[in-house]
Protein backbone atom coordinates (compact mmCIF):
# COMPACT_ATOMS: atom_id res chain seq x y z
CA UNK A 1 0.00 0.00 0.00
CA UNK A 2 1.12 2.96 -1.10
CA UNK A 3 0.78 5.99 1.79
CA UNK A 4 0.15 9.46 0.97
CA UNK A 5 3.00 11.88 1.40
CA UNK A 6 1.33 13.54 4.30
CA UNK A 7 1.14 10.17 6.66
CA UNK A 8 4.78 9.59 5.46
CA UNK A 9 6.10 12.60 6.63
CA UNK A 10 4.34 12.41 10.09
CA UNK A 11 5.56 8.99 10.70
CA UNK A 12 9.17 10.48 10.00
CA UNK A 13 8.32 12.73 12.78
CA UNK A 14 7.70 10.80 15.04
CA UNK A 15 10.39 8.23 14.92
CA UNK A 16 12.91 10.65 15.55
CA UNK A 17 11.01 12.45 17.96
CA UNK A 18 9.31 10.01 20.29
CA UNK A 19 12.42 9.20 22.34
CA UNK A 20 13.10 12.83 22.77
CA UNK A 21 9.86 13.42 24.06
CA UNK A 22 10.48 10.38 26.40
CA UNK A 23 13.25 11.80 27.97
CA UNK A 24 12.25 14.76 28.61
CA UNK A 25 8.49 13.55 30.14
CA UNK A 26 10.44 10.36 31.74
CA UNK A 27 13.34 12.63 33.39
CA UNK A 28 11.23 14.91 35.51
CA UNK A 29 9.36 11.64 36.97
CA UNK A 30 12.87 10.32 38.55
CA UNK A 31 14.45 14.03 39.68
CA UNK A 32 11.45 14.15 41.35
CA UNK A 33 10.49 10.40 43.10
CA UNK A 34 12.67 8.25 44.56
CA UNK A 35 12.91 5.70 41.69
CA UNK A 36 16.05 3.65 41.04
CA UNK A 37 17.90 5.23 38.44
CA UNK A 38 18.69 1.95 37.02
CA UNK A 39 15.26 1.91 36.22
CA UNK A 40 15.97 4.96 34.30
CA UNK A 41 16.88 3.53 30.81
CA UNK A 42 13.90 0.93 30.20
CA UNK A 43 11.33 3.52 31.59
CA UNK A 44 12.74 5.58 28.47
CA UNK A 45 12.41 2.78 26.39
CA UNK A 46 8.92 2.17 27.72
CA UNK A 47 7.97 5.46 27.16
CA UNK A 48 9.57 5.96 23.66
CA UNK A 49 7.30 2.85 22.83
CA UNK A 50 4.56 4.61 24.31
CA UNK A 51 4.99 7.96 22.51
CA UNK A 52 5.32 6.14 19.30
CA UNK A 53 2.05 4.84 19.43
CA UNK A 54 0.49 8.47 20.89
CA UNK A 55 1.79 9.40 17.51
CA UNK A 56 0.09 6.73 15.67
CA UNK A 57 -3.47 6.73 17.27
CA UNK A 58 -3.07 10.80 16.22
CA UNK A 59 -1.88 9.73 13.06
CA UNK A 60 -4.63 7.57 12.57
CA UNK A 61 -7.39 9.64 13.85
CA UNK A 62 -6.14 12.10 11.17
CA UNK A 63 -5.98 9.52 8.28
CA UNK A 64 -9.68 9.04 9.52
CA UNK A 65 -10.90 12.10 9.71
CA UNK A 66 -9.51 13.33 6.47
CA UNK A 67 -10.76 10.24 3.98
CA UNK A 68 -12.11 11.29 0.99
CA UNK A 69 -11.29 14.54 1.78
CA UNK A 70 -8.21 17.21 1.54
CA UNK A 71 -8.20 17.67 5.05
CA UNK A 72 -8.87 16.56 8.57
CA UNK A 73 -11.63 18.88 9.56
CA UNK A 74 -11.77 21.20 12.46
CA UNK A 75 -8.82 20.66 14.91
CA UNK A 76 -10.72 20.34 17.87
CA UNK A 77 -12.27 17.30 16.73
CA UNK A 78 -9.55 15.75 16.20
CA UNK A 79 -7.56 16.59 19.98
CA UNK A 80 -10.81 16.14 22.07
CA UNK A 81 -11.13 12.26 19.92
CA UNK A 82 -7.13 12.56 20.93
CA UNK A 83 -7.43 13.43 24.60
CA UNK A 84 -9.72 10.72 24.81
CA UNK A 85 -8.07 7.97 23.71
CA UNK A 86 -4.86 9.06 25.57
CA UNK A 87 -6.64 9.64 29.14
CA UNK A 88 -7.18 5.36 28.96
CA UNK A 89 -3.97 5.28 27.86
CA UNK A 90 -1.64 7.17 30.36
CA UNK A 91 -4.29 5.91 32.92
CA UNK A 92 -2.89 2.34 31.84
CA UNK A 93 1.40 3.75 31.90
CA UNK A 94 0.82 5.52 34.64
CA UNK A 95 -0.34 2.27 36.88
CA UNK A 96 2.38 0.26 35.11
CA UNK A 97 5.50 2.44 36.20
CA UNK A 98 4.88 3.04 39.87
CA UNK A 99 3.54 -0.65 40.43
CA UNK A 100 6.04 -2.40 38.31
CA UNK A 101 9.35 0.34 38.01
CA UNK A 102 8.88 1.96 41.60
CA UNK A 103 8.04 0.59 44.46
CA UNK A 104 4.59 -0.97 45.08
CA UNK A 105 3.89 0.53 47.78
CA UNK A 106 4.06 4.07 47.20
CA UNK A 107 0.46 5.62 47.65
CA UNK A 108 -0.57 7.07 43.74
CA UNK A 109 -1.75 10.36 45.59
CA UNK A 110 1.54 10.81 47.45
CA UNK A 111 3.33 10.12 43.94
CA UNK A 112 1.77 12.98 42.68
CA UNK A 113 -0.14 10.82 39.69
CA UNK A 114 -2.78 12.62 38.76
CA UNK A 115 0.26 15.57 38.20
CA UNK A 116 1.65 13.13 36.10
CA UNK A 117 -2.03 12.81 34.30
CA UNK A 118 -1.91 16.42 33.34
CA UNK A 119 1.97 16.21 32.29
CA UNK A 120 1.31 13.37 29.59
CA UNK A 121 -2.16 14.98 28.75
CA UNK A 122 0.30 17.75 27.99
CA UNK A 123 2.96 15.82 26.02
CA UNK A 124 0.04 14.55 23.99
CA UNK A 125 -1.03 18.66 23.36
CA UNK A 126 2.86 18.91 22.08
CA UNK A 127 2.87 15.66 19.75
CA UNK A 128 -0.95 17.15 18.01
CA UNK A 129 1.09 20.62 17.53
CA UNK A 130 4.27 18.59 16.18
CA UNK A 131 1.45 17.22 14.13
CA UNK A 132 -0.37 20.23 13.09
CA UNK A 133 3.08 22.06 11.79
CA UNK A 134 4.10 18.58 10.21
CA UNK A 135 1.14 18.68 8.12
CA UNK A 136 1.30 22.21 7.51
CA UNK A 137 4.73 22.01 6.40
CA UNK A 138 4.07 19.16 4.13
CA UNK A 139 1.07 20.90 2.68
CA UNK A 140 2.97 24.06 1.60
CA UNK A 141 5.61 21.79 -0.03
CA UNK A 142 3.26 20.19 -2.27
CA UNK A 143 1.78 23.51 -3.22
CA UNK A 144 5.12 24.58 -3.79
CA UNK A 145 5.88 21.70 -6.08
CA UNK A 146 2.31 22.48 -8.02
CA UNK A 147 3.02 26.36 -8.46
CA UNK A 148 7.33 25.12 -9.77
CA UNK A 149 5.52 22.59 -12.44
CA UNK A 150 3.18 25.42 -13.33
CA UNK A 151 5.86 27.60 -13.92
CA UNK A 152 8.08 25.51 -15.41
CA UNK A 153 5.03 24.10 -18.11
CA UNK A 154 4.67 28.04 -18.61
CA UNK A 155 7.98 28.73 -18.94
CA UNK A 156 8.48 25.62 -21.41
CA UNK A 157 5.18 26.75 -23.88
CA UNK A 158 6.76 29.82 -24.33
CA UNK A 159 9.61 28.37 -26.42
CA UNK A 160 7.77 26.90 -29.75
CA UNK A 161 6.33 29.46 -30.19
CA UNK A 162 8.95 31.79 -30.29
CA UNK A 163 11.05 29.41 -32.30
CA UNK A 164 8.08 28.91 -34.93
CA UNK A 165 8.05 32.28 -35.13
CA UNK A 166 11.61 32.61 -36.26
CA UNK A 167 11.17 29.19 -38.64
CA UNK A 168 8.56 30.54 -40.28
CA UNK A 169 10.48 34.42 -40.79
CA UNK A 170 13.36 31.83 -42.56
CA UNK A 171 11.29 29.81 -44.59
CA UNK A 172 9.68 32.95 -46.50
CA UNK A 173 12.71 34.38 -47.34
CA UNK A 174 14.14 31.18 -48.33
CA UNK A 175 11.07 30.39 -50.55
CA UNK A 176 12.14 34.26 -52.80
CA UNK A 177 15.05 33.28 -54.00
CA UNK A 178 15.75 29.37 -53.35
CA UNK A 179 12.85 27.16 -53.54
CA UNK A 180 14.90 23.85 -53.64
CA UNK A 181 16.62 24.61 -50.19
CA UNK A 182 13.06 26.35 -48.84
CA UNK A 183 11.98 22.91 -49.49
CA UNK A 184 14.94 20.74 -47.76
CA UNK A 185 13.96 23.69 -44.87
CA UNK A 186 10.39 22.50 -44.81
CA UNK A 187 11.34 18.59 -44.99
CA UNK A 188 13.77 19.49 -41.50
CA UNK A 189 11.50 21.96 -39.90
CA UNK A 190 8.79 19.39 -40.09
CA UNK A 191 10.93 16.57 -38.72
CA UNK A 192 11.93 18.79 -36.34
CA UNK A 193 8.20 20.00 -34.72
CA UNK A 194 7.38 16.15 -35.34
CA UNK A 195 10.09 15.41 -32.08
CA UNK A 196 9.54 18.33 -30.79
CA UNK A 197 5.78 18.03 -30.33
CA UNK A 198 6.25 15.01 -28.60
CA UNK A 199 8.60 15.84 -25.86
CA UNK A 200 5.66 19.04 -24.83
CA UNK A 201 4.65 16.92 -21.96
CA UNK A 202 7.63 16.53 -20.80
CA UNK A 203 10.01 18.38 -18.53
CA UNK A 204 13.18 16.33 -18.78
CA UNK A 205 14.49 14.28 -21.73
CA UNK A 206 17.20 12.08 -22.41
CA UNK A 207 20.20 13.62 -23.79
CA UNK A 208 20.29 11.70 -26.85
CA UNK A 209 16.60 12.94 -27.65
CA UNK A 210 17.65 16.80 -26.98
CA UNK A 211 20.99 16.54 -29.17
CA UNK A 212 18.74 14.75 -32.04
CA UNK A 213 16.25 18.13 -32.03
CA UNK A 214 19.97 20.09 -32.09
CA UNK A 215 21.07 18.65 -35.28
CA UNK A 216 17.55 19.10 -36.97
CA UNK A 217 18.12 22.49 -35.65
CA UNK A 218 21.61 23.29 -37.14
CA UNK A 219 20.92 21.18 -40.13
CA UNK A 220 18.14 24.29 -40.93
CA UNK A 221 20.54 27.13 -39.75
CA UNK A 222 23.20 25.82 -42.22
CA UNK A 223 20.61 25.76 -45.27
CA UNK A 224 20.15 29.64 -44.35
CA UNK A 225 24.02 30.44 -43.37
CA UNK A 226 26.11 28.28 -45.47
CA UNK A 227 29.49 27.71 -44.18
CA UNK A 228 28.88 30.95 -42.10
CA UNK A 229 27.95 28.78 -39.37
CA UNK A 230 30.18 26.07 -38.00
CA UNK A 231 29.71 23.44 -34.92
CA UNK A 232 31.09 20.51 -33.26
CA UNK A 233 29.38 17.80 -31.04
CA UNK A 234 31.46 15.97 -28.06
CA UNK A 235 28.79 14.01 -25.66
CA UNK A 236 29.64 10.09 -25.00
CA UNK A 237 27.11 7.69 -26.32
CA UNK A 238 26.91 6.47 -22.76
CA UNK A 239 26.11 9.95 -21.43
CA UNK A 240 23.60 11.07 -23.79
CA UNK A 241 21.64 7.84 -23.22
CA UNK A 242 21.51 7.74 -19.84
CA UNK A 243 21.39 11.35 -18.65
CA UNK A 244 18.47 13.86 -18.82
CA UNK A 245 18.26 17.67 -19.39
CA UNK A 246 15.43 20.10 -19.48
CA UNK A 247 13.94 19.70 -22.85
CA UNK A 248 14.52 22.57 -25.66
CA UNK A 249 17.50 24.25 -23.49
CA UNK A 250 20.24 23.26 -26.20
CA UNK A 251 18.32 24.14 -28.81
CA UNK A 252 17.08 27.45 -27.40
CA UNK A 253 21.49 28.21 -26.65
CA UNK A 254 21.66 27.58 -30.20
CA UNK A 255 19.52 29.76 -31.13
CA UNK A 256 20.57 32.59 -28.74
CA UNK A 257 24.01 32.05 -30.09
CA UNK A 258 23.07 32.73 -33.90
CA UNK A 259 20.46 34.89 -32.94
CA UNK A 260 23.49 37.47 -31.14
CA UNK A 261 26.44 36.96 -33.26
CA UNK A 262 27.53 37.81 -36.53
CA UNK A 263 27.52 35.24 -39.30
CA UNK A 264 29.85 35.00 -42.34
CA UNK A 265 31.83 33.30 -44.84
CA UNK A 266 34.52 35.85 -43.33
CA UNK A 267 33.80 35.25 -39.74
CA UNK A 268 31.77 32.32 -39.07
CA UNK A 269 30.28 31.07 -35.64
CA UNK A 270 31.82 28.47 -33.66
CA UNK A 271 29.48 26.27 -31.72
CA UNK A 272 30.58 23.56 -29.67
CA UNK A 273 28.16 20.89 -27.39
CA UNK A 274 30.85 19.30 -25.01
CA UNK A 275 30.22 17.35 -22.16
CA UNK A 276 31.84 17.23 -18.89
CA UNK A 277 31.78 16.40 -15.33
CA UNK A 278 28.04 15.90 -15.52
CA UNK A 279 27.58 19.33 -17.17
CA UNK A 280 26.90 19.87 -20.99
CA UNK A 281 28.86 23.40 -22.17
CA UNK A 282 28.02 25.01 -25.40
CA UNK A 283 29.86 27.27 -26.54
CA UNK A 284 30.09 29.70 -29.43
CA UNK A 285 33.16 32.35 -30.60
CA UNK A 286 31.80 35.44 -29.30
CA UNK A 287 31.23 38.41 -32.19
CA UNK A 288 28.38 40.41 -30.76
CA UNK A 289 26.04 41.73 -33.69
CA UNK A 290 25.47 45.63 -32.98
CA UNK A 291 21.57 45.99 -33.92
CA UNK A 292 19.68 42.41 -32.49
CA UNK A 293 16.24 41.89 -33.31
CA UNK A 294 13.36 42.47 -30.19
CA UNK A 295 14.06 39.54 -27.64
CA UNK A 296 10.60 37.45 -26.81
CA UNK A 297 12.03 37.42 -23.03
CA UNK A 298 12.52 33.14 -23.26
CA UNK A 299 16.26 33.23 -23.52
CA UNK A 300 18.70 32.85 -20.58
CA UNK A 301 16.41 34.47 -18.29
CA UNK A 302 13.50 31.37 -19.40
CA UNK A 303 16.19 28.65 -19.10
CA UNK A 304 17.40 30.21 -15.79
CA UNK A 305 14.10 30.00 -13.91
CA UNK A 306 13.33 26.46 -15.45
CA UNK A 307 16.27 25.21 -13.74
CA UNK A 308 15.33 27.09 -10.54
CA UNK A 309 11.96 25.35 -10.66
CA UNK A 310 13.35 21.50 -11.41
CA UNK A 311 16.15 21.89 -9.49
CA UNK A 312 17.01 24.57 -7.22
CA UNK A 313 20.22 24.92 -9.40
CA UNK A 314 21.66 28.03 -11.21
CA UNK A 315 22.66 27.52 -14.91
CA UNK A 316 26.88 28.72 -15.33
CA UNK A 317 27.13 31.40 -17.89
CA UNK A 318 30.62 32.90 -18.59
CA UNK A 319 31.84 35.63 -20.81
CA UNK A 320 35.25 36.96 -21.80
CA UNK A 321 36.59 38.91 -24.53
CA UNK A 322 36.11 35.85 -26.98
CA UNK A 323 34.01 33.68 -26.10
CA UNK A 324 30.72 32.60 -24.51
CA UNK A 325 29.48 29.83 -23.00
CA UNK A 326 26.73 28.18 -20.90
CA UNK A 327 26.80 25.03 -18.77
CA UNK A 328 23.41 23.41 -17.90
CA UNK A 329 23.55 20.63 -15.01
CA UNK A 330 22.65 16.60 -16.11
CA UNK A 331 19.52 14.98 -14.41
CA UNK A 332 20.78 11.20 -13.48
CA UNK A 333 16.39 10.73 -13.61
CA UNK A 334 13.05 12.39 -15.66
CA UNK A 335 11.76 13.60 -12.69
CA UNK A 336 14.28 16.55 -11.15
CA UNK A 337 15.82 16.62 -8.11
CA UNK A 338 14.15 19.52 -6.43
Amino acid sequence: MVLPSTIKRQLWVAAYTSPVVSVLAVTPVFMLGSSSSRDYPITILFFTAFFFVMWLINIGIYAWLSRGRADAGPAWLRYMISYLISLFLTHAALYWIYYHVARPEFNLEQAGFHFHLIVFLAVDTVLLILQDLTITREKNTQLRIRNMEAMNMQLKQQIQPHFLFNSLSTLKSLITFSPDLASEYLVRLSGFLRASISAQSVNLVKVERELDLCVDYLEMQRIRFGGALQSTVDVPPAVAASMYIPVFSLQLLLENAIKHNILTEEQPLHISIAYSGGVITVRNNLQKKEDVEPSAGTGLANLRDRYQALSGDDIDVRQDANFFSVGLKLFPHDSGDH
